[in-house]
């Protein structure tokens, strides 16, 4: 081996990144996105966890426990509700993670030793509803401690917690996990085919030709994106069978909201896609891009993986602008919760106003083409 061809080769290689700004930046920029979002943004503890009471008890004791679940780090009180109805629906749209009944006789119970706390909780994630549990179960077991220190008595349990698990009662984590694999698939597939079909012809020479042709951006665009979008929504269809059937995940809304849904995120990353096409303009840069800008963010902070609750308010900030935060929580909630694209309406018009403002920015960016209007 002679090193002399070694360190010319290396130099060339050098010389070759340099140039390649867009590439050398994202070596070091991909490192630095991934530190962030492990270290600071992901949190496998519950810290502020959003939660709802519902004290129908008017005495002392109903009062000082309430306050327990007002001052305990782990948990915000978000929501005050006046009677069941208003916590059942807080907990379908996913306002709180749980909701705690102080029942009317808690006192009187209490008095007795046998006073029981209800506990409901969105079982939409399995894995944070173990952990929310395990922490009201430490809350309500010191405040008994505490009551039972008061009365003078040996520490026994006086104040009991009994709870439920809504949507997912086996607390099964894989009714979570599958329909976020679902989000994640979509979004990899649908913007990364998009974007290498359309660089593929940036890079090859073909839109030169193209120029000479009748053919305008829009039919140039829409003609290499609709095939893809079919292709997605198969893939979906696919997606959601194979969930039903061989993971047993219920489908417990309607098949046509859930196609919808898919339709409106396809479109939404399709467009993503398109755009990164057109900025890398070729594919080995635009397959980088869409990992950053797709898959990265997708699977770390769109909350199919880890509650967006759950992480700092400047990482919850970030993930407003990122496409399968909404289309994650449509998907769970059409799967476990039955849950309708009007009752969810802030994600879907999230999402409908992403695709118009990605469709806008992507016809401005497409008169680079060199097509015909």
């Amino acid at each position: 081996m002679r090193m002399g061809n070694v360190l010319a080769m290396a130099r060339k290689e050098v010389r070759h990144l340099v140039r390649d700004t867009r590439s050398l930046a994202l070596m070091f920029l991909l490192p630095a996105i991934m530190l962030f979002i492990y270290g600071y943004a992901i949190r496998l503890d519950i810290v502020e966890a959003p939660i709802g009471l519902l004290v129908e008890a008017h005495d002392e004791s109903a009062r000082a426990l309430a306050a327990h679940f007002e001052g305990s780090r782990a948990f915000e009180v978000v929501r005050r509700f006046p009677d069941r109805a208003a916590l059942r629906e807080a907990v379908v749209t996913h306002q709180v993670w749980a909701a705690v009944v102080i029942p009317a006789d808690f006192d009187v119970q209490a008095r007795r030793g046998t006073a029981t706390v209800q506990l409901i909780l969105d079982g939409m994630d399995a894995n944070t509803a173990r952990l929310m549990r395990n922490y009201v179960m430490q809350l309500v077991a010191a405040y008994s401690t505490e009551l039972d220190v008061a009365a003078g008595k040996v520490p026994a349990g006086t104040v009991d917690l009994a709870y439920r698990t809504w949507f997912n009662e086996t607390n099964e984590s894989r009714y979570a996990i599958v329909p976020g694999v679902i989000v994640m698939v979509m979004g990899i597939v649908g913007a990364l085919m998009t974007a290498l079909t359309i660089a593929r012809e940036m890079e090859s020479g073909n839109l030169v030709l193209l120029r000479t042709t009748p053919l305008t951006r829009v039919e140039f665009l829409l003609g290499k994106l609709l095939p893809y979008f079919f292709v997605g929504l198969v893939d979906v269809l696919g997606c959601a069978v194979a969930a039903v059937v061989i993971f047993g995940v219920p489908l417990r809304g309607s098949v046509l909201e859930l196609a919808g849904a898919s339709a409106l995120f396809m479109v939404v990353v399709m467009t993503q896609g398109a755009l990164i096409s057109l900025v890398s303009g070729s594919q080995m840069m635009a397959a980088q891009l869409v990992q950053v800008v797709t898959f990265l963010p997708a699977f770390l902070l769109s909350g199919a993986i880890y509650a967006i609750e759950n992480m700092p308010p400047v990482v919850q900030a970030i993930t407003v602008v990122i496409p399968a935060r909404y289309y994650v929580t449509l998907i769970k909630a059409l799967f476990l919760k039955g849950a309708t694209l009007a009752t969810l309406w802030v994600d879907t018009g999230a999402l409908a106003l992403m695709g118009l403002v990605l469709a806008l920015v992507l016809a401005r960016r497409a008169a680079g083409l060199g097509l015909r209007r």
